[in-house]
């Protein structure tokens, strides 16, 4: 069965469930797709964990309840819709609470344009263009293991409530490497790769990524740790786009407001950072990797400046939050699935264009470090701490890279302080989309993150 043909009887669903809440709403969603993975000779196909159901969700005047099904039938989606009644008199509807709008009427459909269609492409091929990218990384003598992933996702997703009807086809293809090098005692380990809204087209790497791969693995083959300590810092973009996932990721998702768990709270309005710095959220971008025309709430994709010219302007928002902080919404309401409760999420995140040239950021370095390669990181939304964690800085003298290189690197320190030492930011962006992202330990959405190149002082480990 296509969503689609759930239309009528959903907004039956809604019709019903609106005769006891003034605001109730329908999504449906269903995944699919293949990962082929090769390690050696051996390859491993794999179908994306098929998930396809329905949640209901009324609004009591006091808080969302759901109830989700797996069961698109007639039948079964009238016993949710039954459950949800129930539970809804069991909890009782505050006539004088919050209202929820449910949007200016609109009915309209997306698909993601695919250049080479990944449904259509032989399973044969797909596991050829992995062995392609693992020979292609393990070029080196000194590669001793070598991975690759090749992958494409599609999520249909349909949202109903009284005055829309909302429906987006989104295709998503993805191709990684990963190597470890060995010369005597000294091993290292490196990955790249890219994520991006479309199809098969995207299963494939540029020559110069693969190349910098093997290149940086055998330039970070027994190098030192860096002196820990205060140093003039260039961030690649995707470094770059790390520091902004984790310093004003879950920090300005909205309802980390409500649990008081965000200390970005207090600085709506104020100044956060440098004036040459501006942060986005847009799961609008055409061709990202976490881009989508609608959330799980039936909000529209847009843009969300959070910082602009160096001012905390605004945080993103879901439904629960923005009505009951009375501030826009933001269309960053989204579920792990149709089973998962929605939560306000990142979307593609990312530092803003400055003026300079990339040259100009690093002419600014009498003496310091280029870190590329982000890994992981972390936060303290509470604290406004932050620790980011690179595979990889080389050292930077007079403003030139001397080639001489350390690893791995963390950069800490309290995110205002970081963010107003920034006193330069490249006129061009990147935008890296292998992330994912979980609230917390769970709850995982696909998530992108970039930026410029940025120059500020930061702590280094």
């Amino acid at each position: 069965m296509e969503l689609r043909e759930l239309i009528p009887t959903l907004k039956d669903c809604v019709g019903q469930l609106e005769q006891d809440v003034g605001y109730a709403s329908a999504l449906v969603t269903q995944r699919g797709g293949t990962t082929v993975r090769v390690t050696g000779k051996q390859a491993a196909v794999e179908p994306v964990e098929p998930s396809r159901g329905c949640v209901l969700s009324a609004f009591t005047g006091r808080c969302l309840v759901e109830v989700s099904t797996s069961d698109l039938s007639s039948a079964g989606l009238q016993a949710a819709v039954a459950q949800l009644r129930a539970r809804v008199a069991q909890d009782g509807v505050d006539p004088n609470g919050l209202v929820v709008d449910p949007g200016t009427p609109l009915q309209q459909e997306w698909t993601t344009a695919e250049a080479i269609p990944a449904a259509n492409v032989p399973l044969a091929e797909k596991v050829a263009r992995g062995h392609a990218l693992k020979d292609a990384v393990s070029k080196d003598r000194r590669a001793v293991h070598a991975v690759s992933r090749v992958g494409d996702v599609q999520n249909q997703e349909l949202f109903i409530n009284r005055t829309r009807t909302l429906y987006q086809d989104l295709r998503r293809a993805e191709a990684v490497v990963f190597l470890v090098m060995q010369d005597g005692a000294n091993q290292g380990e490196l990955y790249g790769g890219r994520s991006r809204a479309g199809g098969f087209e995207h299963c494939a790497l540029p020559d110069a990524l693969v190349d910098e791969v093997v290149r940086d693995c055998g330039r970070i083959l027994g190098a030192p740790r860096v002196a820990a300590g205060t140093h003039t810092c260039v961030f690649a973009p995707d470094f770059a786009g790390l520091f902004a996932h984790e310093a004003f990721g879950h920090g300005t998702e909205a309802d980390m407001f409500l649990k008081r768990r965000a200390k970005g709270a207090d600085f709506l309005g104020k100044r956060v950072a440098s004036d040459l710095v501006d942060m986005f959220d847009s799961p609008a971008l055409p061709g990202h990797a976490a881009t989508y025309f609608f959330d799980h709430e039936g909000q529209l994709a847009g843009e969300t400046q959070i910082i602009s010219k160096g001012i905390l302007s605004q945080p993103i928002t879901s439904l629960d939050a923005a009505i009951r902080l009375s501030i826009p919404r933001t269309a960053n309401g989204r579920r792990e699935s149709f089973e998962r409760k929605s939560y306000t999420r990142m979307t593609n995140t990312y530092f803003g264009a400055g003026k300079h040239s990339v040259e100009d950021v690093f002419s600014g370095v009498e003496r310091g470090l280029f870190i590329k390669h982000g890994s992981n990181g972390m936060e303290d939304p509470k604290g406004w701490g932050i620790q980011c964690e690179g595979y990889m800085a080389e050292e930077i003298v007079g403003g030139k890279l001397t080639g001489r290189v350390f690893s791995p690197v963390i950069v800490t320190g309290y995110v205002p302080e970081l963010l107003q030492s920034i006193s330069a930011v490249s006129n061009t962006v990147e935008i890296t989309g292998l992330g994912t992202c979980g609230k917390g330990h769970k709850e995982w959405v696909k998530v992108t993150d970039g930026g410029p190149h940025l120059r500020l002082k930061a702590r280094v480990a």
